[in-house]
């Protein structure tokens, strides 16, 4: 998601909330709400028990995003911090040794940054990227060691590209998770349901019920919209920062 289409949604919102207030003052003139007004009782039941529900699928739904979110994040650090140590180690090889490992290193980070990072938020796994890290790995396991202390610095260098995978591996794994489509669907029908009863509800005064009507629908909207934004690390209001993989080639 986009400010463009959060804000094509949101024209969307206002026009559907016109339509609906509208049609709540024709139903007015109508009786409608004078038939509504014998079921208050069970309205107000039936409205206090599903917003309930609602709260603790939300809450439930944004707790799972929020953890899988911050996951990312963490093995975007995590990830990081294990190619920095990699090139601190490979200072001390030899030149045309640590030469290489850097510029595999570099190469790695620019490819994730011009074409992973949009890859995954378009819910995809980049091949390009991948044979990029591998690459990188390849010349981590094939740096000859010149001697003993060098032989040593190389298998410390190969246990870091070893765990730098591991993070990779958990990172696109975790970036490629979404909200079950069922899950979605069931979210949004309650909030729908909401919206359906607050409307057909009995206010007294009708702009009272309109008033009441628009705050609650501006309210779900927002939290679709926070709840569909953060399940996408990589695109839209709220996304896990690239910075460090920036970081990581200069």
């Amino acid at each position: 998601m986009n400010w463009s289409a959060i804000t094509a949604q949101l024209f969307k919102l206002l026009l559907q909330l016109a339509a609906a207030i509208a049609a709540s003052w024709g139903l007015r003139q109508t009786g409608f709400y004078e038939f509504t007004a014998r079921e208050a009782e069970g309205l107000n039941t039936v409205i206090l028990l599903l917003g309930n529900i609602y709260a603790v699928m939300y809450a439930f739904v944004i707790f799972v995003i929020w953890s899988q979110w911050t996951d990312v994040e963490n093995f975007v650090m995590r990830e990081c911090n294990a190619l920095t140590d990699l090139l601190r180690f490979a200072d001390h090889l030899d030149p045309e040794a640590g030469h290489t490992i850097r510029r595999a290193v570099a190469d790695y980070a620019q490819k994730v940054l011009k074409s992973e990072w949009r890859a995954l938020g378009e819910h995809r796994r980049d091949k390009q990227t991948e044979r990029t890290f591998s690459e990188l790995m390849d010349a981590v396991i094939r740096t000859p060691p010149a001697d003993p202390a060098a032989d040593a610095i190389r298998q410390r260098l190969i246990g870091i590209v070893r765990e730098a995978a591991e993070h990779r591996d958990e990172r696109v794994t975790k970036s490629l998770t979404r909200i079950p489509a069922t899950l979605n669907r069931l979210v949004d029908t309650m909030a729908g349901a909401l919206l359906l009863l607050v409307f057909a509800y009995p206010f007294h005064h009708w702009l009272v019920g309109a008033s009441c009507f628009t705050l609650l629908a501006v309210v779900l909207f927002l939290a679709n919209v926070v709840m569909e934004d953060t399940d996408n690390p990589f695109n839209g209001v709220c996304n896990v920062s690239s910075q460090p993989f920036s970081d990581l080639t200069s």
